[in-house]
């Protein structure tokens, strides 16, 4: 299976999710780490549904303050955090690859740290809380796409999904969802999306 282009899926919380996207060729799976406070996914739940899926890139999705130090017993070398927590680093290890969540309103403010570390940093996942209509956002992720690898992480409305793809952007960013029960899956926000980047 094959798509048109990037994908990475995230928050990643069940084996349905993992096994249905690496089935339709998804380039990144996105596993939500937040141990402290008993939300998110440990390390025993991660490694029972990835043992499980091949294909894909694996993720660690890490919340504000939460350090990736801890990370070795995942065995990724990949992670996503905020642009607000690249900025405070100081300590960033070169060895590992991240990408960094940023919504459009906040480019100009971690603009330079985030090219202070432009060799470490594998896409930007762009968000648009601030709902800035589409002739901005392209205006703004253009700018990032002159240094960065952008991911779309805004939703986007399917029928004008074409219009999108021709930004100049790598790929999308998109999200699971919980299972209604063990097993049982909608998968609508997901296939409307990706059965349209098939490749035929």
């Amino acid at each position: 299976m094959f798509l048109k282009t990037k994908v990475k899926v995230g928050n990643i919380t069940n084996l349905s999710d993992a096994r249905y996207c690496a089935g339709m060729g998804v380039d990144m799976l996105g596993f939500s780490i937040s141990e402290a406070d008993g939300h998110g996914m440990n390390a025993t739940k991660f490694k029972e549904i990835t043992d499980w899926i091949s294909g894909p890139e694996l993720i660690l999705e890490l919340p504000e303050r939460t350090s990736y130090g801890n990370a070795e017993k995942y065995n990724v070398s990949l992670f996503e955090i905020s642009a607000s927590e690249i900025s405070k680093s100081h300590s960033l290890k070169s060895e590992l690859r991240f990408l960094i969540r940023i919504d459009l309103n906040d480019w100009k403010q971690y603009q330079t740290d985030l090219l202070k570390n432009i060799d470490i940093i594998k896409h930007l996942i762009v968000t648009n809380s601030h709902c800035l209509n589409d002739q901005e956002a392209k205006i703004i992720i253009t700018e990032m796409a002159s240094d960065f690898s952008v991911l779309l992480g805004f939703e986007i409305q399917v029928d004008r999904l074409d219009e999108y793809l021709s930004w100049p952007i790598a790929g999308l960013a998109l999200n699971g969802s919980e299972e209604t029960s063990p097993g049982i899956k909608d998968y609508d926000h997901l296939s409307s999306i990706l059965e349209k980047i098939e490749v035929e």
